[in-house]
């Protein structure tokens, strides 16, 4: 297919993407080397959704510079590949001086309507996003979800609210898997922090839930984990009792030093910058985002996305060790810039923290099984690490480059897959080697969040902006990367929701659900098939999911947005029945 001189594959680099979390987009458009805004912090009160530089020359870690030359070009197309280029490199009114240059050689060039409309979102000109699109939209230029993306901007032009959803204990759905099998969800109970307790429906007000983030479930069964970012802790819940057992602070000050091993963070990383109220480098507030199990579930690790006064998210952070067996943190070691995602090897001998704010990967040796050894092992860069210098003025929340974040080891632990949300993909890391292979494309727009079938044949990818969920031949997808593959098609997927966060299969892998944040949803898929089963109505803008080792309930947070919505942690009760086997005559 040529649109106007342009390959198809062309057309799809111009997918423009968001991540809906408050007003936060990240860009796979022109902008494919990943700005992304803040996708963790939505209860913050500092204004992390400011917008870019209105200079435009501002922007993740590529520096550049100056002025683009006047061009010879006058072809519409050539104009066009031109912007995106300028706008690779968040260079943002030249590459509007060059989109309008390809529309004034063609007017009808829709795909210029469309990348000016997404360079207009960075400064935030909501009229002059609204109208671009519209002519893009006229035109038939853009992906499939440009109306949707639309109505987004109009919303914004309006400074219309999404309304707030509440959902009613008893809620409930059902469907039938391709095997014959049906599922009825029905929401059991809440712990929310927004209203009166209702204990005798299911509904109880839990004060200590505040911005929750994400959910785990301990191995056996007999706690689930749920991480307040804003409240500064993690909560601990027994799932049979149905009540808080625990609340584990990350706040950090001088009676709380013993946690630190000072040697480890001269090896790794640019010493902790002093909080500068105090003068002590380890007394911050760690706002925890996701979190991991390791040794059979003997310990809890606990990312913090950023310590509370580095508003930037240009320092190092953190992650916590938490002691399973008396619900304590037991060490903290650092990182880098913003890490949230979490992954360990199927032998439990390496933890992966995944930074957002640099494009690194680092990788710390826990092989041991004894905390006061676990040391860093290095760290793996995703084509290249950017600049988080404390003095430029540059938010790495924001401004984040690739945007990494979901990641899976492979059942052999021999590579790490990492999703990239900015620029679109999922890099393929060498462990042993500690070396990038390659990035494979093909996947919708910001791939968020990955799973692993149990056998380790098959990776799901959930996508946010796009809203949806995509299956892979994990093998494949290494061969691809090994090769230098750029493209991969799945072999299945299906539309989730638009916003579709955290991924979970069933047990049996029978099922696979997603949190859909800008819908209000709980949904569920057949896992094989991709076929969705029912959609849920659930509390605003919910993020993380966890399925219980049974498989019986499902947990659902929703974090909110800018202090409206959100503060509830939902618990849905699953029941399978097994097809009616039929009798003989």
């Amino acid at each position: 297919m040529h649109i106007r001189g342009l390959s198809k594959a062309v057309i799809l680099l111009g997918l423009g993407s968001l991540i809906l979390a408050g007003t936060a987009p990240v860009f796979q458009s022109a902008y494919g080397q990943g700005q992304a805004l803040p996708e963790a912090n939505t209860h913050t009160t500092v204004p992390e959704n400011t917008p870019p530089e209105k200079d435009g020359t501002e922007q993740t870690g590529t520096e550049q510079t100056g002025t683009e030359q006047t061009v010879s070009v006058r072809s519409a197309p050539e104009l066009y590949r031109r912007g995106f280029t300028l706008q690779q490199q968040f260079r943002t009114r030249e590459a509007l001086d060059m989109y309008r240059q390809a529309l004034a050689a063609d007017p009808g060039y829709g795909l210029a309507h469309y990348e000016i409309g997404w360079s207009y979102w960075v400064l935030e000109d909501w009229k002059n996003v609204v109208s671009h699109w519209e002519k893009a939209l006229e035109l038939k230029a853009g992906p499939p979800e440009l109306a949707d993306f639309l109505q987004l901007a109009r919303d914004r032009k309006e400074s219309k609210p999404q309304p707030l959803v509440r959902s009613s204990i008893g809620a409930e759905k059902q469907g039938a898997l391709s095997d014959g099998t049906t599922i009825r969800m029905r929401l059991k109970a809440r712990f929310q922090n927004y209203k009166a307790a209702e204990p005798e429906q299911g509904d109880i007000l839990d004060k200590a839930v505040f911005s929750p983030k994400s959910v785990s479930f301990l191995p056996d069964g007999s706690k689930a984990y749920v991480q307040a970012l804003e409240g500064h802790a993690t909560l601990v819940y027994s799932p049979t009792e149905m009540r808080r057992t625990r609340v584990i602070s990350h706040i950090f000050d001088s009676g709380t030093g013993s946690l630190f091993e000072p040697e480890e963070t001269e090896q790794f990383r640019p010493r902790f910058t002093s909080n500068g109220m105090t003068g002590d480098f380890n007394s911050y507030k760690g706002k925890p985002v996701e979190s991991v199990f390791s040794h059979d579930g003997r310990f809890l690790w606990v990312s913090h996305y950023r310590r509370d006064f580095d508003r930037n998210g240009v320092m190092p952070s953190s992650v916590a060790l938490i002691d399973t067996a008396s619900d304590r943190i037991i060490r903290v070691m650092q990182t880098g810039p913003i890490p949230k995602f979490l992954a360990v090897s199927p032998d439990s001998s390496l933890l992966a923290v995944v930074h957002w704010g640099d494009n690194t990967v680092g990788l710390i040796d826990i092989s041991t099984g004894e905390p006061a050894s676990f040391r860093h092992s290095g760290e793996i860069t995703v084509e290249r690490q950017l600049n988080v210098n404390p003095g430029r003025k540059v938010n790495r929340d924001r401004m984040c480059g690739f945007c990494l974040r979901g990641t899976v080891f492979t059942a052999d632990g021999k590579y790490l897959l990492v999703s990239r949300m900015g620029g679109g993909g999922i890099a393929v890391l060498d462990v042993a080697r500690r070396k990038y292979m390659g990035t494979v494309r093909g996947m919708r727009p910001t791939p968020r969040h990955l799973v692993l079938s149990s056998d380790g044949e098959l990776l799901y990818v959930g996508s946010n902006s796009s809203g949806y969920i995509s299956v892979y031949n994990t093998a494949d997808l290494i061969r691809a990367a090994l090769a230098g593959t750029r493209d991969l098609k799945p072999l299945r997927e299906a539309r989730s929701g638009q916003g579709t966060r955290t991924i979970a299969l069933s047990p049996d892998g029978k099922i696979i659900y997603g949190a859909v944040n800008n819908k209000s949803l709980l949904v569920a898929h057949d896992a094989v098939s991709l076929k969705k089963l029912f959609e849920l109505p659930a509390d605003s803008y919910p993020v993380g999911l966890a399925v219980s080792p049974d498989g019986t309930q499902v947990w659902l947070t929703s974090q909110g947005r800018k202090l409206r919505g959100g503060n509830s942690v939902m618990v849905f009760e699953v029941d399978l029945q097994a097809p009616a086997t039929k009798t003989a005559r």
